[in-house]
């Protein structure tokens, strides 16, 4: 007995994977097109692409934001930190500003903390041109 997966011959047709024999016999009385594709040649048809992931973003890191808060003041000032004058004249400004900071510790009017403190911001907002 055959088994259920084995396909039915029809008494006509040779085994599969066997070339067909005899007088008048066509290879096309054995093939049944199952595909979906036509013989058309495809032009004006959209390949289906894969869906793209969405880009992943990522919120501005805090000196980002910072260096954009401060772009923002330059620009509503008609100025930008993009451009390199107003970017050294900003970076000499607050070099300035450091330099009175330091003066002030020393005479013990900005305690250990309160130098530190200000001393980071100084650093961070020295490093938004470059942020930017």
């Amino acid at each position: 007995m055959r088994s259920s997966a084995e396909p039915a011959r029809h008494a006509g047709n040779p085994p599969v994977g066997d070339p067909p024999t005899g007088p008048g016999h066509h290879n096309d009385d054995r093939v049944v097109p199952i595909s979906r594709h036509s013989n058309r040649t495809g032009r004006g048809r959209r390949t289906p692409q894969p869906a793209q992931p969405d880009p992943v973003v990522t919120p501005p890191s805090p000196e980002q934001r910072l260096a954009l808060d401060v772009e923002a003041w330059f620009l509503a000032h008609k100025a930008t930190l993009t451009d390199e004058t107003a970017a050294h004249v900003y970076r000499t400004t607050l070099d300035f500003f450091q330099v009175m900071l330091r003066s002030s510790h020393a005479e013990e009017r900005l305690n250990a903390d309160e130098y530190q403190h200000l001393t980071s911001m100084m650093r961070v907002l020295r490093d938004a041109p470059d942020t930017l």
